[in-house]
């Protein structure tokens, strides 16, 4: 696992250090240090032009203690104050120990013209709590800035570089940054996919805090990492066949929506379950059936829509199906009304794991209590809804960030639920876990289709539901990331995502080997 904190939680952090005895102005005066450490341990510095380009809150309080460190070790240092004098006590007396040899600008005009010839940017003007966009008298020096780093010239960011929101890795300009020294923990914007665009190297500073007050803090955040998807990967045996290697059963498809059951059955079988049976309407099966020839086939009746019958015969159909299957996987091009609800309902009565999504979840929705529902189930629930059916399903409206409490449903260990998003969380009871490791490419329809087989597969193969959740979140964004690789994330298409499923699990297997 990766530990990371919001910038909320990283300033309860702080607050906890300043409890445990050690100053604000400490914090700032070590975060300074070291990261002039790690700067100096990269780069000569003696006798070179140092631009430390300084905000007026705490950020730019660091790079006062950086401008410091690296005038003492020889470095010819400016300090342009690019907002005004320092606007905090802390970075106000960091700013009042600048060495005399130091050169103070405040003008903008100024900071950018130095940019020219320095051989050294240090950039602290804003940190991780910065939203929005730079401020238009700012743009000049942000564009300079860039323009000194395409040159060559090395640019090292102080927790973050500036013009980036910490909490979620969005930005309208920014710095990019050769080496990024994150104080005290990472936080989200250091993990997000598209993080390479202004990270660079990724070091990690330190603001003093006593290791008693980091092992004790319960804000820290846990993000998902190779070694963990290895771990949770279903383990396989040399001697198993196709019936010990796991039977999925996935409901899905629809007369408007026929492709989503070949997205999801062609996945569930890169995923290496060994039987994956498609329960639809004939219609469908035979859409499937020409493009997918491993699957097997459970034909349903149809409703006056084209879609799946919610009937009697059809729910015994099922329930049978169910009996000879490990686990179900439901909802992908279901359209959301009472037959789909009633397989729904059926479905949660028997004991194999079920995995709802779509138009499953969009149909549970229709109930007065639809976690309650859940609650209820006589068998372990997996839930994969995007943005909008995880509204639905609580009856609520949610913020855009995903790593705010509200989008933590449930504290059911019954209940696993795997929040789609730019940052996708997996909950289940008290245990939580984030993964950053998709790309924009997925932004297309059939993208969650594709993600349902593929956990819907670890189920079948034995995961735990938490675990099947880990494993094909990890192996969607990795397919993904390769697949972007070959076709552009513009030109990338859900439909090839299961051909990369390979690539991936080769990954893994080779570190086993």
């Amino acid at each position: 696992m990766i530990p990371f904190v919001t910038t909320a939680g990283m300033k309860e952090l702080e607050a906890q250090v300043a409890r445990a005895g050690v100053s604000y102005q400490e914090m700032m005066e070590e975060a300074g240090r070291s990261a002039a450490r790690i700067i100096l341990e990269r780069l000569p510095v003696e006798g070179k032009k140092a631009l430390v380009l300084c905000g007026k809150g705490n950020n730019g309080g660091d790079g006062f203690v950086v401008a410091r460190c690296l005038a003492r070790a020889g470095a010819l240092v400016t300090v342009a104050l690019v907002q005004g004098e320092p606007a905090t006590p802390e970075s106000g007396t960091a700013f009042s120990q600048l060495p005399a040899q130091v050169a103070v600008v405040r003008e903008t005009e100024v900071a950018v013209r130095r940019l020219e010839g320095s051989a050294l940017v240090v950039d602290a003007i804003f940190g991780t709590g910065f939203r929005g966009s730079v401020p238009e008298e700012l743009v000049p020096l942000f564009q300079a800035a860039r323009q000194a780093g395409e040159r060559g010239v090395p640019v090292i960011a102080l927790d973050i570089p500036s013009g980036v929101e910490g909490d979620t890795g969005l930005y309208d300009r920014c710095i990019p940054a050769d080496l990024t020294v994150c104080m005290g923990a990472r936080k989200p914007a250091c993990l997000v996919n598209w993080a390479g665009e202004y990270l660079g190297e990724l070091a990690m500073g330190s603001i003093g805090a006593p290791l008693k007050v980091l092992d004790a803090f319960s804000g820290w955040m846990d993000a998902l990492d190779f070694e963990d998807f290895r771990r949770c990967l279903p383990r396989r045996s040399h001697a198993g066949h196709k019936g010990t290697n796991g039977r999925l059963l996935l409901i899905a498809g629809s007369r408007q929506y026929p492709g989503a059951a070949m997205l999801a059955a062609s996945a569930a079988v890169r995923s290496g379950a060994g039987y994956v049976r498609l329960a639809s309407t004939s219609r469908v099966c035979k859409l499937v059936a020409g493009r997918c020839p491993e699957v097997i086939y459970t034909l349903c009746r149809k409703n006056g829509r084209g879609g799946i019958s919610g009937d009697q015969g059809t729910l015994d159909l099922l329930l049978e199906a169910a009996r000879g299957s490990d686990a179900i996987a439901m909802g992908c091009g279901l359209e959301p009304n009472e037959d789909t609800l009633a397989i729904v309902r059926a479905l949660l009565r028997q004991e194999k794991p079920v995995l709802l999504d779509a138009g499953a979840i969009t149909a549970l929705a229709r109930e007065d209590d639809p976690l309650g529902v859940l609650e209820q189930a006589a068998c372990p629930v997996l839930l994969t809804p995007h943005p909008g059916e995880y509204a639905r399903l609580i009856g609520g409206e949610i913020g855009h960030n995903p790593l705010e409490p509200e989008h933590t449903m449930t504290r059911k260990p019954k209940i696993t639920l795997l929040r789609k998003d730019w940052a996708t969380g997996i909950f289940q009871g008290e245990r939580a876990v984030w993964h950053f490791g998709g790309c924009d490419g997925l932004a297309k329809g059939g993208s969650g289709d594709v993600l349902t087989g593929i956990i819907g597969g670890m189920l079948a193969q034995g995961a735990e539901p938490f675990d099947a959740a880990w494993a094909g979140a990890w192996l969607h964004g990795r397919a993904a990331r390769l697949c972007a690789k070959d076709w552009s994330r513009r030109g990338m298409a859900p439909s090839q995502l299961a051909d990369y499923l390979g690539a991936a699990f080769l990954e893994a297997e080779q570190e086993e080997g």
